[in-house]
């Protein structure tokens, strides 16, 4: 993926006091006691929702709350979304999982107009066929849990920052048994540009969502999702940018625009509080851009939760990957393919592969 940039412009006392207000929400939040059970990620309804999408942010440990500049922002925070151009921009994903399991996505997003910016997002999850039995342990029959969300969202900028909000639809049916259920939920989301020094993102995912369930005996019972606080700060290091000087086509004043860099190294930081869990996780994510058509990316868990004790480097997020732009000048549209390789808590193996296919029209 290209590098994220903007122009450069002035910042006044009060541009620096809102973001710092925001960075000390955060930190309120997230050292309000959420804790009544220590789940570390499972027992929750819709928990497929808590897993990273797009072969990119998986490769950077989900450390993409502050970078978010292509489709699968509306995954991670819609504030991202002005970040795109004007013409359509498409990420899939693929996840190859043992036991049956698939998790799969796709994404679009473009810019409308100078400030505005909209996206689309469809992630599904399937369990697998596994042999479902009764009380007494008699087999009835095989079954397959699936799982979908759709998501759709925008989002508005001004002078150095944004803010974006997205609707999910979320279906839930296990096939073959008669029960199903359907939801909704809310993400909201905001994104800084901090004196053109780094990017500092703050989103709130599934804010009061809800499942409502209704199976064969035409019972009803509701499920209430927790929500995730994300926040996190990215900052480039440019190896090969240049800038140039133009005037402001709304005050005549000339200003420097620091154009794309083909070779990059991008840092990105997480803090991750999810509702119910004991204690957040910080994850450290890198994409090293050597080359126009190449970018190696890794990432992992700083701090985190393992088997219930808060400890350093707990190893259960990390990724790895590499992206390869290939230079097709007759096609009337660039693409990227990604791949990415993480931990898989359920696999025999302990590791599971992801691929992306990212295009730009």
């Amino acid at each position: 993926m290209a590098p994220f940039y903007e122009k450069k412009k002035k910042y006044n006392d009060n541009h620096s006091k809102i973001i710092i207000t925001f960075i000390f929400i955060f930190i309120f939040l997230l050292n309000t006691d959420f804790s009544f059970t220590q789940t570390s990620g499972g027992g929750y309804s819709e928990s497929y929702l808590l897993r990273n999408l797009g072969a990119r942010s998986i490769a950077m440990a989900g450390a993409y709350t502050a970078v978010v500049n292509e489709p699968n922002s509306i995954f991670y925070n819609p504030a991202g979304l002005t970040s795109l151009s004007n013409r359509p921009s498409f990420s899939s994903m693929f996840s190859f999982l043992e036991f049956g399991r698939t998790h799969s996505s796709l994404s679009w997003g473009q810019s409308v107009s100078k400030n505005l910016g909209v996206g689309v997002g469809i992630n599904n999850f399937t369990s697998g066929n596994f042999t479902a039995r009764d009380i007494q342990g008699n087999s009835i029959g095989t079954m397959q849990d699936w799982q979908f969300s759709i998501t759709g969202g925008m989002a508005y900028s001004l002078e150095f920052v944004s803010f974006g909000g997205s609707v999910k639809y979320l279906a839930n049916s296990l096939q073959s048994s008669g029960t199903r259920a359907d939801g909704f939920s809310v993400d909201l989301g905001s994104k800084f540009n901090v004196m053109d020094m780094f990017s500092f993102g703050l989103a709130i995912q599934n804010l009061s969502g809800f499942m409502f369930w209704n199976d064969h005996n035409k019972s009803k019972e509701n499920n209430m999702l927790p929500y995730t606080i994300r926040s996190g700060v990215a900052m480039e290091f440019n190896l090969n940018g240049e800038s140039t000087s133009t005037r402001s086509n709304i005050d005549g004043e000339l200003e420097e625009v620091t154009l794309p860099s083909s070779r990059y190294v991008l840092l990105s930081f997480d803090g991750i509080m999810t509702q119910y869990e004991n204690s957040p996780t910080f994850t450290l994510g890198i994409e090293v851009a050597a080359h126009e058509i190449i970018q190696f990316r890794g990432g992992i868990a700083l701090l985190g939760d393992n088997m219930g004790k808060f400890e350093l480097f707990p190893m259960t997020i990390w990724g790895g990957g590499v992206s390869i732009k290939p230079p097709l000048k007759d096609l009337p549209f660039t693409t990227s393919l990604e791949y990415s390789i993480s931990q898989d808590k359920l696999s025999r193996s302990k590791i599971s592969h992801h691929f992306s296919l990212v295009i730009d029209l």
